[in-house]
């Protein structure tokens, strides 16, 4: 008898624990795997650590999103970072492809860094804006976000940042 309650209290368990996880314990978000980005050959500076942004953004995936973080910054971020509900509209309705990538650069502390800026949508009312993923390298390699990641430019703005990564 005692083996039996054992048994069905393990197998309870696992009904639980299987239960609160997986589609249904993610409220059936829409998964990272399942959601295409354009793919290139070649990907511009910071082009494809932006898409992985967005992408995060998009299905709610903090775990995603921490990858492009600092390490100070990913062990702040939870899954109140991921809602951006003056966003949200922008994330639904974008198709997985950077339309354009912008950049600058500074001296900060006495080192190079360097600015990456994905245009990633238009606002559908008013073609002077675009939205914009904002991210920093010190290496030109690895991508990370800035403190304020999606942002909103007047095209102006955006233009007049440089079409290639500063030397």
């Amino acid at each position: 008898m005692k083996k039996l309650t054992i048994l069905f209290t393990l197998c309870f368990s696992v009904l639980i624990l299987t239960s609160c996880g997986g589609e249904s314990g993610k409220n059936g978000k829409e998964k990272a795997k399942d959601f295409k980005l354009e793919v290139k050959e070649n990907y511009l500076p910071g082009e494809q650590a932006a898409q992985q942004v967005l992408l995060a953004y998009r299905t709610k995936d903090v775990d995603l999103l921490k990858e492009y973080a600092s390490g100070m910054m990913s062990m702040a971020l939870d899954e109140d970072a991921m809602e951006r509900p003056d966003f949200e509209e922008q994330l639904n309705s974008w198709d997985g492809s950077i339309i354009e990538m912008r950049y600058d650069s500074d001296v900060i502390t006495f080192e190079d860094v360097y600015y990456a800026f994905a245009h990633y949508e238009t606002n559908k009312d008013d073609q002077n804006k675009m939205y914009v993923v904002s991210l920093k390298s010190r290496d030109k390699e690895k991508w990370v976000i800035t403190m304020n990641p999606l942002n909103t430019y007047k095209k102006e703005t955006f233009k007049e940042k440089k079409t290639e990564l500063p030397e």
